[in-house]
């Protein structure tokens, strides 16, 4: 039954935004008794179209395989937002509070003072990812590096 595998997903994910059964039925305008039975996999028939509804409300992708091995991911925009969300609170909550920049020489994590001085760190640190990016081409025997400019 669809509602076995659905219905745990669909409770943890509406549990993770502090969404009701009553306020997830209503964005996806169907009963919140359909909501109560699908988490509780008590129904054995709901509709592609009302699953797909609530489980975009609370940003759940669901891959589609074949039997020949093709999938598809259906996933909405709602889905996307929540995982930029996701990631963002992740970073907020491993970030040490440091910022660390990138210069000529030194151990002092302050950026150089005058714009040209970046400039010109900038165009080097391009320079060299050009370089490295060229040598890995010519090792996985893709392509010879063109020659740079000193």
């Amino acid at each position: 039954m669809l509602s076995d595998r659905l219905g745990p997903v669909l409770r943890s994910a509406r549990k993770q935004l502090n969404l009701s059964r009553e306020e997830l039925a209503s964005r996806a305008q169907v009963s919140p008794r359909l909501v109560a039975e699908l988490e509780r996999s008590q129904r054995p028939n709901v509709s592609l179209e009302s699953a797909l509804k609530l489980l975009n409300i609370v940003g759940v992708s669901l891959v589609a395989k074949a039997p020949n091995g093709l999938s598809a991911e259906i996933r909405g925009a709602s889905a996307l937002e929540l995982e930029r969300a996701a990631r963002a609170a992740r970073r907020r909550e491993t970030w040490k509070g440091r910022h660390v920049y990138m210069h000529d020489a030194g151990n002092d994590p302050r950026p150089a003072k005058s714009k040209a001085k970046r400039l010109v760190a900038v165009a080097r640190v391009s320079k060299q990812a050009y370089l490295i990016a060229g040598a890995s081409r010519v090792q996985a025997g893709m392509s010879k590096p063109k020659s740079s400019r000193a």
